[in-house]
């Protein structure tokens, strides 16, 4: 009798895995043709459920603004549930609100290194550079602080690991106007494309788009 139950029950979280996996992927072949109304309405309901994939792209869209009007708090919420269950493009994304303070209250270098930390140590290439990238404003107490807390992190199965409060990113107000203005937006995006290749992304992929859109925020 307790073969058959456990046969049972096993059958059902096969079931339950495969039909969540199904939802998924419908939701990213809609978010790949463009369709991000769709898109978003399947990765909800699964993030709801604590399908760490689908909260790691709902907060890819609203970091964004794919889909959704752009909200970092958003961004911020969800890149932690997925973070937190050791998803390692989410611990990226979390590393990238921290470090150019995004959905945070203020810029936090030792966190962003942190996170970067733990994702390359999830196997996400591009969290080395980035971890290389953050390194340089830093000074060596605080990469070790930050190596010791990415142990810790780690050590508790990265629960409670995002400590910092969310709050919404204030804009700075209207930058100046005419030509100077026109001039200085066309430096930044020039720096911010040189940066994500630096960091490796790949130019003209959606990865990339990203980067630079975060460096440009």
């Amino acid at each position: 009798m307790r073969y058959i139950l456990g046969v049972i029950v096993g059958g059902l979280l096969l079931y339950c895995s495969g039909s969540a996996r199904a939802d998924f992927d419908e939701g990213l072949a809609a978010y790949n043709r463009g369709d991000y109304s769709a898109a978003i309405k399947e990765f909800l309901i699964l993030a709801e459920q604590g399908e760490a994939d689908a909260q790691d792209m709902l907060g890819n869209m609203y970091g964004s603004g794919r889909g959704v009007p752009r909200n970092y708090l958003e961004a911020f919420k969800w890149g932690t549930l997925a973070a937190e269950q050791g998803h390692g493009e989410a611990q990226l994304s979390l590393a990238m609100l921290y470090a150019f303070g995004m959905g945070v209250e203020e810029i936090d270098a030792v966190e962003a290194y942190k996170w970067a930390v733990i994702s390359a140590g999830n196997g996400v290439a591009s969290a080395e550079n980035f971890q290389k990238y953050i390194g340089q404003a830093m000074s060596q107490m605080e990469i070790e602080k930050a190596q010791g807390l990415a142990r810790e992190c780690i050590k508790n199965n990265y629960k409670a690991c995002a400590d910092a409060i969310a709050i919404e990113t204030r804009s700075n107000g209207d930058s100046a106007g005419g030509e100077q203005s026109e001039t200085l937006g066309d430096a930044r995006l020039e720096k911010a494309k040189i940066d994500c290749e630096e960091l490796g992304f790949t130019p003209k992929t959606e990865s990339f788009g990203n980067c630079v859109l975060k460096l440009m925020d």
